[in-house]
């Protein structure tokens, strides 16, 4: 296993807007042994360290439900830990004008404490649960330049699916109906052109949607190229049509190893795409991709 000095050396993190897939994908391939991630557990306890020793034990047990299938296989399924984006921790952890949850973050990043802050805890997770990298997820924004100026060496996975299907999956979300349905819920990275630009369709479910469903990738887009980030792009509906090539691209971007239990994971789980596309009025369709082009 690595030392200390080495353990945060090239994360996994996954970014990508909400209802893409990403949590999903994620979900599958922290399923990989040589992972540490972060969960609910930690959220709230993020400095505990019988909890990352804890969780050396419980994601055993999340993989070993994987090929059991007893009534303790189901036990202990029901009791493992699931992955989360932790943001209670990234709030506690950075600085007051850093928005973790809502902000874009464009331009920003870490403070030298808050690089040695954010280090010191994940480090003695890895260390103390046993484990040789780290895995992290985001929803949103993703946040590049931030993460990037902690972890530069990172490899990141940009999952995406098709505009118009995750525009009618947000819509239909008991959360975006509190948070941007018809309210610019991230902030930070729009012009006043486009803030204008909003203002004229906040009461458009749809169109509002969509508008920031493509500022989320465009962003993505151009802080990748702007730093020259280590990163993928993977299509929801290309994991849906061979997830096993999908997974075995995203481990061999991230230099990690073939695992037996991701392909117990992906036999196991039924893996399919609802066409959301299929099930909107064609105006709704057109109204997407003219805020939100697919690319």
């Amino acid at each position: 296993m690595n030392t200390k000095t080495t353990v945060l050396n090239q994360p996994l993190i996954f970014v990508g807007p909400p209802r893409s897939g990403v949590n999903l994908i994620s979900d599958i391939v922290f399923h990989h042994s040589d992972l540490c991630w972060l969960d609910k557990n930690f959220d709230n306890h993020p400095r505990s360290q019988w909890q990352h020793r804890l969780f050396q034990h419980t994601t055993r047990w999340r993989n070993h439900a994987v090929h059991s299938s007893s009534l303790l296989g189901s036990i202990a399924k029901e009791f493992s830990p699931t992955p989360t984006d932790a943001m209670s921790f990234w709030d506690d952890v950075t600085r007051d004008d850093i928005d973790f949850e809502r902000g874009f973050l464009r331009g920003k990043h870490a403070t030298p404490i808050e690089i040695s802050s954010i280090k010191d805890v994940l480090e003695a997770r890895i260390t103390l649960s046993q484990k040789d990298r780290l895995g992290l997820r985001f929803t949103g924004p993703s946040r590049l330049c931030f993460l990037h100026s902690i972890f530069p060496d990172a490899k990141f996975v940009h999952v995406v699916r098709d505009p118009a299907s995750t525009v009618h999956s947000m819509i239909n979300s008991e959360e975006w109906e509190y948070q941007g349905r018809r309210l610019l819920w991230w902030r930070g990275a729009y012009s006043l052109q486009e803030l204008a630009q909003y203002d004229m369709l906040r009461d458009h479910a749809v169109a509002g949607t969509a508008f920031q469903l493509n500022k989320l990738m465009q962003t993505t887009k151009q802080e990748a190229q702007e730093l020259n980030i280590d990163m993928i792009t993977v299509e929801y509906e290309d994991f849906v049509q061979n997830p096993q090539e999908t997974v075995s691209n995203i481990l061999c971007h991230a230099d990690l190893p073939h695992s037996n239990t991701i392909d117990k994971v992906l036999k196991q789980n039924e893996i399919r795409g609802s066409n959301k596309v299929l099930k909107m009025p064609a105006t709704d369709i057109n109204t997407v991709y003219t805020w939100c082009p697919a690319s």
